[in-house]
């Protein structure tokens, strides 16, 4: 173990030796989290854009590829989802 000052409040701490990411005290790294805002939703993809790119990811057009499939389901997904 090596000791480490907080940034935020100057505190020595603890961490372990390949813990270089460690820059905050445990307070210090709680308070942040706490105060962190919640990620806002995505936008919805406008209904001509996702027409677009269903029509460039579609398997048929890349020789039924396991990426092209699983592009295609989560955008029809998406589409689905705006609807309801």
């Amino acid at each position: 173990m090596i000791a480490s000052t907080c940034i935020d409040c100057g505190a020595r701490f603890r961490r372990e030796y390949d813990q270089t990411w460690k820059v905050r005290c445990y307070a210090c790294w709680k308070d942040r989290r706490e105060v962190r805002p919640a990620p806002e939703p995505a936008a919805p993809i406008p209904p001509e854009m996702l027409r677009r790119l269903l029509q460039l990811c579609h398997p048929d057009r890349h020789a039924n590829s396991v990426a092209a499939n699983t592009a295609t389901r989560w955008l029809l997904d998406q589409r689905q989802g705006s609807t309801q």
